[in-house]
């Protein structure tokens, strides 16, 4: 098988307002981190203190080293004094100090927006409605904000809850229904101020919402430096610093109360993602790094570059136009943009008269920051697969991260055709690698919980199960299609009534167990590249589930051949042998051959036999906990002895000390074909010659108990430790000292 800190309160006043007109600093050594890393290549002037990614060193070689932890995509985050709430693609994370992550689901899967309301409860909009929770529970329900997606939500002090989506703005009063509020736009996100006013970003402007129910309009053509909003770092009252673009690039704003002024960093080559603030300076963060902008008067740095000047008192004020149920629907919304660089300065530009701010470098913020939120006095950052970290005035935070990336025993990653990697969780959730990033793919419609993942030559399988039910699915460039199905143990499909249309998975109900067993799992997969499919079994037999072997089939109908301790052909299918149930790992990639781990040696399937490679037939401590066909004809066992490999019919056992005390358990093939090897004690490396041993401060691993290892495609070696999965990039050579 290719197998805490206390917050500033959200609504504490942090601006001076002994200063008018610009952003103030803080002015006591606050820091957003406390160190200055980063790596890649700032804008002119920008350069932070210098440091190198971290690699992992093997002689003349080295390979650069990613953590990755979290599969899940971050939409939103909220706090409560010490407990910590994070929006994402599968439910809500709830982060309490001393505790693990809370995977709640009671809402929806799909969670878009969270807030918290003045008693300190979550505040959760999904698909499935708009929820107040205490625990994991629903306390309140309000039907689904008339808004569409729900981008941001904002509970105020007096508890009147806001929703903005893709259809426009909406309220609550309490004891009220949706109110719609305003005009109707497409919304990007809400940014409360201090003094209890709302800024509204929109995809034409921004809004300021006053008292009495009066709208203060920055729309398109009225000063704005663009109309899509990104963000909001408010100001004294009426008074911000805004992230905006349009169509091709990204510009900053500042609105002094009276008039726009647009500018750029020149020669900023980072995306700008967000703003936030350091005290009541704004920062700007860009996928590695945050820059904090100042006012030139008191600071130094780079010089930001004004690109234009709005006329005076062009904000268009209006009284909110009020809606019993929200906007009517009135054609789709914009697709949503992504992040763009900062607008260049044009050639020739001609100096314009604006207040004076200047750049300067920050700290680094992470390798794949997409997404930013300022919450009182702290900013929390959102690094692709890293989780979330939080900054705040002290410095570096807590990190808030699921680890649904980190599985329990076995790291199950293949490749496609196209060299990207696929895993599949202990969740039963699919990723893809694609330009660095690891990505969910939705699971198979309808199939269940999907189990394993496998790889062959017409692509990438995943083994699902739904009732008695196992599907097998083939991923067709966009889509899942289905290469096989069965009903397993005997089990009847359903009525013509209940079936399901041809092609599409079987429900739950199609199929009834027989002999008492029912199918619970489908921990590993197996493909060749004819398509027959080697699915490992577990089941719940007399009330206890067990593993039970495999089943064997091909195509789109035919029989099932099951291979377990007890396999009868009468009763298990024509060709029916012997196999230990559990097994730790299959290979099928020598010809006609299945080979398995498992606690009483490897187990090979073929030419109608099953033969089992024990103290009896040369495998040392005979307990073998993964099994791995290499090259040059030979079979890799790791066994309680250390590795050895199976070559013209006799097992060799040739390794110095060192690598058997390192006690590799699992194996991997590299694409030059070398054999690695993962374990407790660090990592052993065998390149057809020599054996070599890794770990400790020398190689720069950040640990030396690994639980599993995989290579792919593309070069790359991933090790599953216990806290995170490590990814080593393909191998480069080391440049000399100098």
């Amino acid at each position: 098988m290719l197998r805490s800190r206390a917050l500033v309160p959200a609504h504490a006043v942090w601006y001076d307002r002994g200063v008018t007109g610009r952003l103030s600093s803080l002015g006591r050594g606050a820091l957003l981190l406390a160190t200055l890393l980063a790596t890649g290549c700032p804008p002119k002037g920008l350069q932070l203190a210098g440091s190198t990614t971290p690699t992992f060193q093997t002689g003349a070689v080295q390979r650069e080293m990613r953590s990755l932890t979290d599969l899940d995509t971050v939409r939103d985050v909220a706090n409560h004094l010490e407990t910590h709430y994070v929006a994402t693609d599968r439910g809500l994370l709830v982060y309490r100090e001393g505790s693990r992550p809370e995977r709640i689901t009671t809402v929806g899967e799909d969670v878009w927006a969270v807030s918290v309301n003045p008693q300190g409860d979550p505040v959760v909009a999904s698909a499935q409605g708009v929820f107040v929770l205490s625990g994991p529970q629903p306390t309140s329900t309000l039907p689904a904000a008339p808004v569409g997606t729900v981008r941001a939500l904002h509970v105020d002090l007096d508890g009147t809850l806001w929703a903005c989506g893709d259809l426009g703005l909406v309220r609550v009063r309490s004891g009220g229904s949706w109110e719609g509020y305003g005009e109707q736009a497409q919304c990007t996100g809400l940014w409360p101020t201090p003094e209890g006013r709302l800024w509204v970003g929109t995809t034409r402007g921004l809004w300021y919402l006053d008292a009495d129910d009066v709208i203060r309009e920055h729309g398109e053509g009225r000063g704005i430096p663009a109309g899509w909003v990104r963000s909001v770092v408010p100001g004294q009252p009426g008074e911000a610093f805004v992230l905006v673009q349009n169509n091709s690039e990204s510009h900053l704003g500042w609105f002094d109360g009276a008039r726009w002024y647009d500018y750029t960093i020149p020669d900023l080559d980072p995306v700008a993602v967000a703003l936030g603030r350091r005290g009541s300076d704004a920062i700007l963060v860009t996928p590695q790094h945050a820059f904090v902008i100042q006012d030139a008067a008191r600071a130094s740095g780079v010089a930001l570059r004004p690109l234009g000047r709005g006329e005076r008192s062009r904000v268009l004020s209006y009284r909110a136009r009020i809606t019993e149920g929200g906007h009517p629907i009135d054609g789709e919304p914009a697709a949503a943009r992504p992040a763009s660089r900062l607008a260049a300065v044009p050639a020739n530009a001609p100096t314009i008269e604006a207040p004076g701010f200047v750049v300067s470098p920050l700290g680094r913020t992470g390798d794949a920051t997409y997404f930013a939120k300022q919450l009182g006095g702290a900013l929390y950052v959102a690094n692709r697969n890293q989780g979330v970290q939080l900054f705040d005035s002290t410095g570096v935070g807590a990190r808030f991260r699921s680890q649904d990336l980190v599985a329990e025993n076995d790291l199950q990653l293949v490749s496609d055709e196209r060299g990207n990697s696929w895993l599949i969780t202990d969740e039963g959730v699919i990723g893809r690698m694609r330009d660095g990033v690891l990505q969910r793919i939705d699971s198979p419609e309808g199939a269940g919980t999907c189990g394993a993942i496998a790889s062959a030559r017409r692509g990438v399988y995943v083994a699902c199960h739904r009732g008695q039910v196992v599907s097998v699915l083939r991923w067709a460039s966009d889509r899942w299609e289905l290469a096989a199905r069965r009903v397993l143990f005997g089990g009847a499909p359903a009525s013509a009534e209940t079936a399901a249309p041809e092609g599409a998975p079987a429900s739950p109900d199609a199929a009834t167990s027989a002999a008492g067993v029912t199918l619970i799992g489908t921990p590993l997969l197996g493909v060749t590249d004819d398509e027959t499919f080697w699915v490992a079994l577990r089941v719940e037999q007399n009330g206890q589930p067990r593993a039970r072997g495999v089943a064997v089939f091909a195509g789109e109908d035919g029989p099932v051949v099951y291979h377990h301790s007890q396999s009868d052909p009468a009763t298990d299918g024509e060709g029916a042998l012997r196999l230990i149930d559990q097994i730790d790992n299959m290979d099928l990639n020598e010809s006609g051959m299945a080979w398995f781990s498992t606690l009483s040696g490897a187990v090979r399937i073929g030419n109608h036999q099953a033969v089992v490679f024990g103290e009896a037939r040369g495998v040392r401590g005979e307990v073998v906990s993964d099994v791995l066909v290499g090259g040059e004809g030979r079979v890799w066992v790791a066994a309680a002895e250390g590795p050895g490999y199976y070559f013209n019919r006799s097992f060799e056992f040739r390794m110095p000390a060192a690598v058997r005390a390192a006690r590799p358990l699992r194996l991997a093939l590299d694409v030059n074909g070398d054999v690695w090897g993962a374990g407790p004690n660090g990592l052993v490396h065998f390149d057809g010659e020599n054996w070599a041993v890794h770990g400790g401060e020398e190689s720069g691993l950040p640990t030396t108990q690994f639980v599993d290892i995989e290579g792919d495609a593309a070069g790359r070696l991933w090790l599953l430790a216990r806290d995170q999965v490590l990814v080593l990039g393909r191998p480069q050579r080391a440049a000399a000292p100098e």
